[in-house]
């Protein structure tokens, strides 16, 4: 009767360790997934230009994945950037005296 017990106590242990490692599993598998596509909205709102008609909408990305929580700080950090040297003003004139 005892080593019954013993065996049911050890498959159920056994199960709730699977269930946890199952549960982590799916867990950072989604995470790398939204991680994945949120990298690829990055590199597509980066590679707008300011005539393409998406150019508006990839400023707009770029201001949330500022924001993503799940995002590590770095991504968070270089979001922030290309959204700032989007915003900055380019110069196209040429300086004086370059001809």
């Amino acid at each position: 009767m005892e080593t019954a017990v013993i065996g049911a106590v050890i498959a159920a242990g056994a199960a709730i360790v699977a269930a946890v490692v199952s549960w982590f599993g799916a867990f950072q598998n989604r995470r790398t997934a939204d991680r994945d596509h949120a990298w690829d909205r990055f590199t597509w709102s980066v590679s707008q230009r300011e005539e393409d008609r998406a150019y508006d909408i990839s400023a707009t990305v770029l201001r949330r994945l500022e924001t993503v929580a799940w995002w590590s700080k770095k991504d968070r950090r270089l979001a922030s950037r290309a959204l700032r040297r989007r915003s900055t003003p380019r110069s196209t004139e040429r300086p004086e005296g370059d001809d």
